[in-house]
């Protein structure tokens, strides 16, 4: 016959101080209160991605007074649609360094947005940096990603990228917005209940470990994507018909999404010209 199981521990009385932490574990001795949990103050964290040539540039132009990290070059030739005047920048940016410096400077403290322009190239240089900066773990320095062995130099891009997160978060509880440009990419989806599919998203590195597009894309306020509206398919060739749209929302083929109330009457907003500042008035008040 089966031995009975042991009796469950007894629980502690109400009132009871916790159990000692386990050795090395290091707790906060702070003092907490319960506050209300909103975003005031705080400025907006968005994501904004589309194919190339779409207008991602002019659209973040349009967002409050915006000041530029030009990754690439694409801004040079940018106006603010509404205003006629080309775009502000940090000149001098050439290297993952000096746009980490950028967002610890005090550069922005005039201005109300910040934009990156774009990520997607400002992961490419989070590479060379990478193999300067992190070494093997046999001590020698690598000349590519997989220099480091099986999936550890994945999991480095991965935590290089995550560090630009922190510098922006700063700049949002100081009440700026960050607007990141992307490029647009298909990238496979796992699906646990079935076949695997393609879903359009930012063009940032993604696997299932180690995911710098999930870890953008859940770090944001908002993901917007640019599109064509009412766009038509004939002999495998597509005719758009009524010029773009942004989604706010997604759906199986492509990531979109909004933190808050603003966009809830919205399934989409348009942008049918260059001047339509339709997103920002609609996130930062003026629709």
């Amino acid at each position: 016959m089966a031995s009975a199981p042991p009796p469950p521990p007894p629980k502690a009385p109400l009132g009871a101080p916790p159990a000692p932490p386990l050795s090395g574990t290091v707790i906060s001795t702070r003092t907490f209160t319960v506050a209300p949990w909103t975003s005031e103050g705080e400025g907006e964290k968005i994501i904004l991605y589309a194919p190339s040539g779409m207008g991602k540039t002019t659209l973040a132009a349009m967002a409050p007074d915006p000041v530029f990290i030009g990754c690439d070059d694409g801004g040079r030739k940018i106006v603010n649609p509404l205003t006629g005047h080309p775009v502000l920048h940090v000149p001098g940016i050439e290297s993952f360094a000096d746009v980490r410096g950028a967002l610890r400077s005090p550069v922005f403290d005039d201005h109300q947005t910040v934009v990156i322009d774009t990520v997607t190239m400002l992961q490419h240089w989070a590479l060379p940096h990478m193999f300067t900066t992190i070494k093997h773990e046999k001590g020698h320095t690598v000349r590519n990603i997989e220099g480091y062995g099986f999936g550890k130099g994945y999991r480095h891009q991965f935590d290089t990228m995550h560090e630009v997160l922190t510098d922006l978060d700063a700049l949002v509880k100081r009440g700026k917005n960050v607007i990141l440009i992307a490029q647009a990419a298909p990238m496979q989806e796992t699906n646990v209940a079935g076949e695997n599919y393609f879903k359009d998203g930012p063009d940032l590195f993604h696997t299932d470990k180690n995911s710098i597009r999930n870890d953008y894309i859940s770090w944001s306020d908002h993901v917007f994507r640019i599109t064509w509206m009412d766009a038509q398919v004939k002999d495998r060739k597509v005719a758009p018909v009524a010029g773009r749209m942004i989604n706010v929302r997604p759906d199986a083929s492509f990531f979109a999404k909004t933190r808050g109330v603003k966009f809830d009457d919205y399934p989409a907003v348009s942008f049918e010209s260059k001047t339509d500042d339709s997103l920002w008035r609609i996130l930062f008040g003026g629709d």
